[in-house]
């Protein structure tokens, strides 16, 4: 009986995965990147719906074109390319970026020309920023408005006991100590408080800012939020004059520009009152003496007044010491108004 020779097969080695890799990496060689699973399980459900929002934008741009980051401007991240597609506002974009920041989900890692950033994503777990150990009632977990700086993640009941500090994580303190009951009380001087590109330090003249941002959109879309009556033609003109105006300042931050705009549109919003003044029926002692010359230069009334062998200075000395009188500004209004004066004189009376 023969013997069947045994073939040894070599086992296939496994590729080595290099230290410090980035999660997406692996996965640049097939042509696309896939979401995060630590992203979509342990981030995702933590997160405002601006920061979703904003997130989405950046693994488009950075990771859909396999890269571990890339320049981003602030309009790319709005989206709304596609014609009938919903954009994000430049608020909503500008309450992601900084959520999305503070707690370490993106990094800032260059600053590019005319101010575009560039951002990586980073591999990160929100999950042992909040412990379940501090609650006795109720629900921790509260999501941000898309336009407000309000709590991100928890805001504790009155039947909350705090045994310990939960959060691991300055940034996240720091949202917790500027979201306390009493900064959102009704009183709060900064509930209607407008941030624009706060986190943008560098100053620019306003030509300058409206190459980086959409500032024309950014700033009617103000000015309609102050007073919904603002026609788009007298927004426009404003921006104009606006525009003009800057030319004489000085440099200032991208926040700077928005104090400027909302402080003048403010002033259009809500003008001072004026009172009208109710028109004399009495002359002042300057109109007496002019009105007093032309009454008696005028042919009309120095024919009818004037007396014979009169002479004009006589004259018109007689008529300036009766427009004091307040029969006489009556008596004679017809020929004042012939004469130039502009006003009701019919109901002038004695005092």
């Amino acid at each position: 009986m023969s013997i069947a020779q045994v073939i040894p097969f070599k086992k296939t080695s496994q590729p080595k995965q290099e230290a410090g890799k980035n999660m997406y990496s692996d996965k640049f060689t097939n042509g696309h990147v896939m979401s995060s699973r630590l992203y979509r399980k342990e981030v995702r459900p933590f997160l405002s719906n601006a920061a979703r929002n904003v997130y989405a934008e950046l693994e488009d741009r950075i990771n859909g074109h396999l890269k571990e980051s890339d320049f981003v401007s602030h309009s790319q991240l709005q989206g709304g390319e596609l014609p009938g597609s919903k954009k994000l506002s430049s608020k909503t974009v500008d309450v992601g970026i900084k959520e999305l920041l503070e707690l370490g989900v993106i990094s800032i890692i260059a600053i590019g020309k005319q101010g575009i950033k560039k951002y990586r994503i980073n591999e990160i777990s929100l999950v042992n920023h909040f412990t379940k150990e501090s609650t006795l009632l109720g629900k921790v977990v509260k999501e941000s408005t898309l336009l407000s700086e309000s709590n991100h993640f928890t805001k504790e009941s009155e039947t909350t006991l705090l045994r310990k500090d939960t959060i691991d994580n300055k940034n996240l303190l720091d949202i917790k100590k500027r979201t306390s009951l009493a900064d959102n009380s009704d009183s709060n001087i900064f509930l209607d408080s407008i941030e624009y590109h706060r986190e943008d330090q560098k100053i620019y003249t306003l030509r300058e800012l409206a190459n980086v941002y959409s500032v024309q959109n950014d700033f009617t879309e103000q000015a309609k939020k102050q007073n919904p009556n603002f026609a788009d033609d007298f927004i426009l003109s404003e921006l104009r004059n606006f525009a003009q105006w800057s030319k004489m300042r000085e440099k200032t931050t991208a926040q700077g520009w928005m104090n400027y705009w909302i402080y003048r549109i403010q002033k259009l919003k809500s003008p001072k009152p004026t009172t009208a003044k109710p028109k004399s029926t009495e002359l002042s002692n300057s109109q007496i003496e002019y009105f007093a010359s032309k009454l008696a230069k005028d042919h009309a009334f120095a024919s009818k007044h004037a007396e014979t062998g009169e002479t004009q200075q006589s004259f018109e000395s007689r008529v300036l010491r009766n427009l004091k009188s307040p029969e006489y500004i009556k008596k004679w209004a017809s020929y004042l108004h012939d004469v130039g004066f502009k006003g009701q004189l019919e109901n002038a009376h004695d005092k």
